[in-house]
């Protein structure tokens, strides 16, 4: 009986120790985005930084942007972003559930949406903030528009195995060329 005693003692203070150290759980809560992040265009917001972990780019036409909590503040569940458009509103929502154009990291959410770019790569109808809400553990402040990864400008350089036939075309060209001249030398000195 006393071994059984011992342990349950034993039991009991490793519970109470837990107990007094662990950490309150948090609720989820619903706050909104800092009121002086709206607005702005991708492009004007003066935080410009393309992280790899955040959605990376610069991408030919479409914006990253990036929104956070402030420290030690929790994490998000979800962002709901309503963005002014050329057509009207679009709500878009980030959610835990990682999609190839946006994710949750923690404290930090991510999205990437159209520049609002024409061929040409001029702006001509940017993507704006109207309002942002999240859904985040153990915070009740508002988060912020972080940084933004403006889109690039026109079209990328050729690549991959496009450059590969125009270098194949382009040395054929070149072979052709140096046989005419080789010939047109030969019937020069015939």
């Amino acid at each position: 009986m006393k071994p059984f005693l011992t342990r349950l003692g034993a039991v009991a203070v490793a519970a109470a120790a837990i107990g007094l150290t662990a950490t309150p759980a948090w609720a989820d809560t619903t706050i909104n985005i800092d009121p002086a992040d709206t607005g702005q265009t991708a492009a004007a917001f003066p935080v410009h930084r393309c992280d790899p972990g955040l959605g990376g780019g610069p991408f030919p036409g479409q914006d990253v942007w990036v929104f956070a909590l402030p420290r030690d503040a929790g994490e998000f569940r979800s962002v709901t972003v309503e963005f002014a458009t050329e057509g009207g509103p679009v709500t878009e929502t980030i959610t835990t559930a990682p999609a190839g154009d946006r994710a949750i990291v923690g404290d930090h959410a991510w999205i990437r949406t159209s520049a609002g770019q024409n061929a040409a790569g001029e702006l001509v109808n940017p993507f704006s903030i109207i309002s942002a809400s999240a859904v985040v553990t153990g915070h009740d402040g508002a988060f912020d528009l972080a940084q933004t990864c403006p889109a690039t400008g026109g079209s990328l350089p050729v690549t991959g195995a496009s450059v590969t036939q125009l270098a194949g075309i382009g040395g054929a060209l070149t072979f052709a060329g140096l046989a005419l001249v080789a010939l047109r030398r030969r019937r020069a000195t015939a």
